[in-house]
């Protein structure tokens, strides 16, 4: 064998190698490395702002396919409005005021508090926690400052009565979803 003709192999086989290596690489990255964690920020595609709760089933940026958002914030409904800033108290940026005069929810405030959710049995299950202990979703990197409750936000829909990862920075009094997802009730109510 030439020389030439053994380099020509030679480089052959590192090519070969190489692009193996890279295809196993991408695959890796594809399905090894999770997209988020209960906490991490997610979005509803174009959904449109709720005045409480909303849960979207697929949401491919999140391990679980779920991402809340779950507050339940009233936008005044008193008021004929020409701008934002009317549509929220001091220093708030909660709701917009929007082309028929009237406040609703603001997409921005939607996505800020909108984050990766799992379905859960306990508040232990909500545990942001990865390998080694390490945070899945750093501090900074999340909306949530008071930690995760498992909690039922939805009384319709797929997800009726079923327990998920929810901030409690905000939870409102959830009484009466629990009581119509109680043992019993749950069956009357989901159907």
């Amino acid at each position: 064998m030439t020389a030439a003709r053994a380099h020509k192999s030679l480089l052959s086989v590192v090519q070969s190698t190489v692009a193996k290596a890279t295809l196993a690489l991408a695959a890796l990255t594809m399905t090894g490395c999770p997209n988020g964690d209960v906490g991490a920020p997610c979005n509803h595609g174009g959904a449109s702002p709720p005045s409480a709760f909303l849960v979207t089933f697929p949401a491919l940026s999140c391990n679980d396919l779920l991402c809340i958002y779950g507050e339940a914030r009233e936008a005044p409904d008193d008021i004929t409005c020409t701008n934002d800033a009317e549509c929220n108290d001091p220093g708030e940026n909660v709701f917009a005021c929007d082309e028929d005069g009237e406040c609703s929810l603001s997409n921005t405030y939607l996505l800020e508090r909108s984050m990766c959710s799992k379905k859960c049995s306990s508040d232990g299950d909500c545990n942001n926690s990865g390998a080694f202990d390490k945070p899945a979703v750093p501090d900074d990197e999340t909306a949530c400052q008071e930690g995760f409750k498992c909690v039922v936000l939805q009384t319709v829909g797929d997800f009726c009565c079923e327990s998920t990862c929810v901030c409690a920075d905000d939870l409102p009094d959830l009484t009466d979803i629990a009581n119509k997802c109680a043992p019993g009730a749950k069956e009357a109510t989901c159907n």
